[in-house]
């Protein structure tokens, strides 16, 4: 047998949980076939002790366990490589470079309330329901305006615009939960044209009479509102 046919030898420092080995090895050796050798080192106990931890791996500081199939070249151990003998459950963690960006970007990424199309939608919709109620709530506030004309055309504005919303929110975006929530305020915008549009005064002698006609009249509106909602 000439030198060119012998196998590179690798030398190895092994450190196992009780005890360090250093030995000689050819490279072309398959890690299945160091581990018994090296667990007879260690003692008879560690063979036994493997059944209760799904074996021993071997593995360099900071890195995965190496596959038992390659060989020591294959797994690119060089002369005077160091590795640990560890339980299989018990086997280092991996290095990790943390990368600044990639930290943050996959920080935000886990996040609960991750911004997205859904919330962004959401907001606009609260705030597009939020805007309408105040402006309401101001115009019919007494004292504000006493035009009647005013206010109805307020909330007949506030309703059309809501009721556009709600359409174009169901067919163009396919958003029924967007709708939903526009789709909502449309009736009480139109039953306050109703209640407004009859007229009359409600502290006068046919308050009664001022109240039925704006009640129908809110009633009806509200009615014909939810009915456009819904269609």
């Amino acid at each position: 047998m000439t030198d060119s046919a012998v196998a590179e030898t690798c030398r190895l420092t092994v450190r196992a949980p009780s005890v360090t080995i250093d030995l000689a090895v050819p490279a072309d050796v398959p890690v299945a076939d160091l581990l018994p050798t090296l667990l007879r080192y260690v003692g008879e106990e560690a063979e036994e002790a493997g059944l209760d931890h799904a074996g021993w791996v071997l593995q360099r500081l900071g890195d995965a366990p190496l596959d038992e199939e390659t060989t020591l070249a294959g797994a690119g151990l060089a002369d005077g490589a160091v590795l640990h003998l560890r339980p299989h459950t018990e086997a280092l963690p991996e290095a990790r470079l943390d990368d600044l960006v990639d930290g943050i970007a996959e920080t935000v990424g886990r996040r609960l309330h991750t911004w997205h199309a859904g919330a962004a939608r959401g907001l606009l919709v609260g705030t597009a329901l939020a805007t309408v109620a105040a402006a309401l709530v101001l115009v019919f506030r007494p004292g504000v305006t006493d035009s009647t004309g005013i206010r109805a055309a307020c909330a007949t504005v506030a309703g059309v615009l809501l009721l556009a919303g709600a359409g174009t929110a169901s067919r163009a975006i396919g958003d029924r939960l967007s709708a939903t929530a526009l789709g909502l305020l449309v009736a009480p915008c139109f039953a306050l044209v109703g209640w407004v549009l009859p007229g009359g005064d409600l502290t006068g002698p046919d308050a009664a009479q001022v109240v039925g006609a704006r009640l129908l009249a809110a009633g009806a509106a509200a009615a014909g509102g939810a009915v456009l909602a819904l269609a």
